[in-house]
C-alpha cells in the first residue's frame, strides 16, 4: 500500500479577503501545518500542494511538490480528481484543507491506521456533528466515482462520499484539529 498526502490549497479565500493560507501561525503559514502533518508520517511517501497558477509561486516547495490546476477555483472535489488522477504511484491520498493550522501528526495516524481494511474506499472523520471530507483519506478506488460526478456538473464532496463506501471515525465537537479559518475573527484569539 503506497500513501501520500495531498493539501487542497488553490481556493479564492473570498471570505477571508486574502489567501488565507499564507498567514502565519505559530511562525509558520497555514499550509505549512498541514505539510508537516503528513511529512512527520511514515507511512506518506510524499506530500503534495494541489494549487492553481496564481499561487503556485508563494509555496516552498522543499517539504511538498507542487501540482498546479488547469482550471482554478473550481472547488475541492475538482482538486481532489485532480491529484488522484495525475499522482500514479500512490493507493491512498490522505487530503487536507491549507486552512487547518490546528492539524497534528497524532490526528493523521489514528485515521491512517483504518487504511489495512480494503473493504472502504474513503476514512471521513465527523467531528460532533459536523461531517469532515477535506480532512480524510481517499483511496484511487474512487476516482471514476468523481469523474463521473464531475462530468454531471456537480461540485459538492457530499456526491462522491454518497457514491463510495466510507468509514466514519467520530471525534468530539470541540476538537482543535478540524478548525478550519474562513474569517479572520475565527482565530484571532489564537494570534496573541
Amino acid at each position: 500500500m503506497r500513501m501520500v498526502g495531498v493539501i487542497l490549497a488553490g481556493g479564492q479565500s473570498s471570505r477571508y479577503g486574502k489567501p488565507k493560507m499564507f498567514e502565519i501561525y505559530k511562525g509558520l503559514p497555514f499550509y505549512q501545518h498541514s505539510v508537516n502533518a503528513l511529512n512527520t508520517n511514515s507511512a506518506i511517501s510524499s506530500v503534495y500542494i494541489v494549487t492553481n497558477e496564481l499561487l503556485s509561486s508563494r509555496f516552498d516547495d522543499s517539504s511538498a511538490s507542487i501540482l498546479i490546476e488547469k482550471q482554478q477555483h473550481n472547488g475541492p472535489l475538482h482538486a481532489l480528481t485532480f491529484a488522484l488522477d495525475t499522482i500514479e504511484e500512490a493507493d491512498w491520498f490522505f487530503v487536507l484543507a491549507s486552512d487547518i493550522p490546528f492539524v497534528t501528526a497524532e490526528l493523521a495516524r489514528s485515521l491512517i491506521q483504518y487504511t489495512t481494511d480494503s473493504s472502504i474506499d474513503a476514512i471521513v472523520p465527523i467531528a460532533g456533528e459536523k461531517e469532515q471530507p477535506l480532512l480524510a483519506l481517499y483511496h484511487k478506488r474512487c476516482l471514476p466515482y468523481a469523474k463521473d460526478i464531475i462530468a454531471q456538473n456537480k461540485k459538492s464532496m457530499r456526491p462522491l462520499l454518497q457514491a463510495v463506501r466510507v468509514k466514519w471515525i467520530h471525534f468530539p465537537d470541540n476538537q482543535k484539529d478540524f478548525t478550519n479559518i474562513n474569517r479572520q475573527e475565527e482565530w484571532k484569539i489564537e494570534k496573541d
